[in-house]
């Protein structure tokens, strides 16, 4: 089929692993029609399609509700000038990329203005109770969700959504296979904003001397492309300690590992590396998480398994002497290895054959073509 007229779409996502699907996604988009045109917000990723974002994406990479109240301003002109942007340009279509709290606010407005919204990667609302979907309702015309329970869920309430398969699984390196182990290498991930980094590289470095009391462990850092190389300037003063660019080979090459919460737990999963996940964040933003969030676990494996697949220090049960007993006892416990990587491969399996981005650019260049 040729394509004449030029279709526009309004792409608005809030952190790296976001610009990386993201970025996925618009190839395959492309490949169906090469007339669509992108604007919005993004990162590297997407720039190398000829994207440019309003903003810089590490401007708007935040977490926490605390840590992004301080900066309500800043968000509430981004928001009010993407609006203005998608009524002025004559956008087609509304595709927001996971980061619900800008996204969600933008999709109502668009919503409004009668321009259709498909979200790509679905708000985790199952996370924070029924009554949020009432709203997301109102803000979506086409949900594409990520894993299989979210059909369900979001189907019950009358949301049109869609299972395709994890946006991770399209990336090759996550293809199931064999990995050559350090035996001696332990994969610390601290994140991929300058904030979580920087509160966890404080607690690493504590947790690396009290490690080698006993042993004589290597220890490997996962940089993300966003976070300058100085944040690591005191953890790379300590012999042993190696900065890795690559945090998937990384987990692939290390026997186990301490990983912040978030997708990099997934990721893990897929490189079948067995590790312990901490959570540290502001006392405000940890409080009315305890208060709003409905979930027995933080981790997504331990939620997607409903049992305690991998152990979680949260909060000020993540200091350093807890970490340390926790990593010792994993590295050295093979049959809670074992364990682990079995239900790692039935995760596998729960996030389906699909390629969501194939998947999803047809779904999307169909409400296109209407």
């Amino acid at each position: 089929m040729k394509y004449i007229v030029e279709k526009k779409i309004f792409i608005s996502v809030g952190d790296p692993s976001g610009d990386i699907h993201a970025s996925r996604l618009m190839k395959e988009i492309l490949n169906i029609n090469p007339d669509v045109k992108f604007v919005g917000i993004g990162g590297k990723e997407m720039e190398k399609l000829n994207f440019k974002s309003l903003v810089p994406l590490e401007k708007i990479s935040v977490v926490g509700f605390w840590e992004v109240a301080k900066r309500y301003s800043y968000f509430k002109k981004l928001l009010e000038d993407s609006k203005t942007f998608i009524k002025n340009e004559k956008v087609d279509l509304f595709l927001p990329v996971d980061y619900p709290g800008f996204n969600l606010r933008l999709a109502n407005y668009v919503k409004s203005i009668k321009i259709p919204v498909i979200y790509y990667i679905a708000p985790q609302l199952w996370a924070w109770g029924k009554t949020r979907t009432e709203k997301l309702k109102n803000s979506v015309d086409k949900l594409l969700v990520a894993f299989p329970f979210e059909e369900e869920f979001f189907n019950n309430d009358n949301i049109n959504a869609t299972f395709v398969g994890h946006p991770l699984l399209d990336d090759p390196v996550f293809k199931e296979k064999e990995y050559e182990r350090d035996t001696k290498l332990i994969a610390l991930l601290p994140g991929s904003r300058v904030q979580e980094v920087k509160t966890h590289l404080e607690l690493f470095i504590k947790v690396i001397k009290e490690s080698r009391k006993t042993t004589n462990l290597k220890f490997g850092i996962a940089k993300s492309s966003n976070v300058p190389i100085e944040c690591f300037d005191e953890i790379l003063k300590i012999d042993g300690v190696e900065l890795w660019d690559n945090s998937k080979e990384l987990m692939q090459k290390a026997k186990v590992g301490i990983i912040k919460t978030g997708t990099s737990n997934l990721e893990a999963a897929l490189c079948n590396l067995p590790f312990i996940m901490i959570y540290q964040t502001s006392f405000i933003t940890y409080n009315l998480g305890k208060y709003l969030i409905n979930l027995d676990y933080i981790s997504l494996i331990n939620i997607l398994q409903n049992k305690p697949i991998i152990p979680e220090l949260i909060q000020s049960d993540a200091n350093y002497k807890n970490l340390t007993n926790e990593l010792l006892s994993l590295y050295n416990d093979e049959e809670k290895i074992t364990n682990i990587l079995s239900e790692y491969s039935k995760i596998r399996e729960k996030l389906g054959k699909y390629s969501a981005s194939k998947m999803s650019a047809k779904i999307i260049t169909e409400q296109l073509d209407k």
